[in-house]
């Protein structure tokens, strides 16, 4: 059966993550139509306006490309990673321990609130809403299938 969990967001990193594009955007538009405490000239504030507003545009698709949806979805054989467009398989016979973790390195998670998996090859950082019932639910599927 596969199940989905998806990512717990912590709500310091959501602020970032959404207020540091929709800052520029506003300031953009605020340069380029003059509602501003600056007096830039015409032309000169209307380019700013437009150059910081497409910034910031680009940059909320950038972050929306690389972070929606970010879930982790345990299948038959192995745990799928998804964060954005990056995805990633983990098979169950790979994984030697499941971790509580709180680690700031950078990871396909949303949360500090990270589940560790420990592999034959290095690890891997997750954030799923529900640490405990997800580790419960993936340490079953690995059970499973050493037993096979």
């Amino acid at each position: 059966m596969v199940k989905t969990y998806k990512s717990a967001v912590d709500l310091w990193l959501a602020i970032i993550l959404i207020g540091t594009p929709l800052t520029i955007i506003f300031t953009g538009v605020s340069i380029g139509f003059g509602l501003h405490l600056l007096q830039w000239h015409a032309t000169i504030g209307k380019a700013v306006g437009f150059v910081l507003f497409g910034s910031g545009l680009a940059l909320a698709t950038l972050i929306a490309m690389f972070s929606l949806p970010c879930r982790y979805t345990l299948r038959e054989h192995e745990l799928n990673i998804q964060c954005g467009i990056l995805q990633a398989d983990v098979p169950y016979n790979k994984i030697r321990r499941l971790e509580l973790s709180c680690s700031v390195w950078s990871a396909p998670a949303l949360s500090l609130n990270r589940v560790k998996i420990v592999l034959d090859d290095g690890i891997r950082l997750i954030s799923p809403k529900d640490r405990t019932a997800f580790i419960a639910d993936l340490q079953a599927r690995i059970d499973q299938q050493a037993t096979q």
